[in-house]
């Protein structure tokens, strides 16, 4: 009978583990993507208004929480002697979230103020986007969750009788 109780536990503890680990690497991404779309906000607002250069934008943005990484590594590989461009693709390529790579991989960093200022406002609008899907698809998985949690639940109450 304790050995019964034992297994019901320990699937039930395993199911609430993975429940937690997909929801916070779901939360990450969003985190990130927020970051990412403020950060190349803040970007195409410097390289349109203060004419900032992009080396000094790109070190300004090394500081962010989630998406410094990024910017850090470009700074990295410019100073290893790659073009502004090459260096931030070689960056992005550790995102662990394809469409976000994608996305990113798309924005041109080169060319007069105004293309370099479309470009990131464009780019900081698929982060907007691809944020608002994640974000719906956050909610649909915690509603799918709660119904898997309350179903173990019952299960295991049944079980325990």
């Amino acid at each position: 009978m304790t050995a019964r109780y034992l297994g019901v536990l320990l699937i039930f503890a395993a199911g609430v583990l993975l429940l937690l680990q997909l929801r916070r690497r779901s939360r990450e991404e969003i985190f990130f993507l927020q970051d990412m779309a403020a950060a190349l906000e803040q970007a195409e607002t410097s390289v349109r208004f203060r004419c900032q250069p992009m080396p000094e934008i790109i070190a300004d943005q090394s500081g962010r929480k989630y998406c410094g990484w990024i910017f850090t590594k470009t700074a990295q590989n410019m100073a290893s002697g790659y073009t502004l461009q090459s260096a931030f693709s070689k960056a992005i390529r550790g995102i662990p979230w394809l469409q976000a790579a994608q996305a990113l991989s798309a924005l041109e960093l080169s060319g007069d103020v105004q293309r370099i200022s479309a470009n990131l406002r464009s780019s900081a609008a698929a982060m907007r986007e691809l944020l608002r899907q994640r974000q719906a698809d956050s909610h649909e998985k915690q509603k799918i969750s709660l119904a898997l949690t309350a179903s173990g639940c019952g299960l295991l109450v049944i079980l325990l009788l």
